[in-house]
């Protein structure tokens, strides 16, 4: 039982979701709103974890504007890029464009989380999602 479960959740180690633990669905592709976990493949060091829990808020197609450090993806309001980590690290705001094929926009719901606003993160390759997470408490 305790292997299945371990197997299955998952715990959130950063204060950027607002819960602890998750249920994972592996190998299954998110949808518009799904909260996923998946690798993070960038090159940022010194991070509680390479997996992260983020929500999917943009697909192939649609359209990443940015106005100085504020970020839309498909009209929608993403949220204000900070200059830098807590650490004093420099961030980079994405670059406006078209999501391409193949990745998604991802959205963590506290205002100062490590998402796809910044260059640093960057959009999540499909092959890098582990699954859906469904958060338990």
């Amino acid at each position: 039982m305790a292997i299945w479960l371990a197997s299955h959740y998952r715990i959130n180690v950063s204060p950027s979701m607002p819960w602890t633990v998750a249920r994972v669905e592996y190998g299954v592709q998110p949808r518009l709103g799904d909260m996923m976990l998946y690798e993070y493949r960038g090159a940022m060091t010194g991070l509680p974890s390479r997996t992260f829990f983020k929500e999917v808020v943009g697909f192939p197609g649609d359209t990443i504007r940015v106005e100085g450090r504020a970020v839309w993806v498909g009209g929608r309001f993403m949220g204000l890029a900070m200059p830098s980590t807590r650490d004093g690290t420099p961030l980079t705001p994405i670059a406006p464009g078209v999501i391409p094929e193949g990745t998604l926009y991802a959205r963590g719901e506290h205002p100062a989380s490590f998402d796809s606003r910044y260059r640093e993160s960057g959009l999540v390759p499909l092959d890098a999602v582990i699954g859906i997470a469904t958060p338990v408490f």
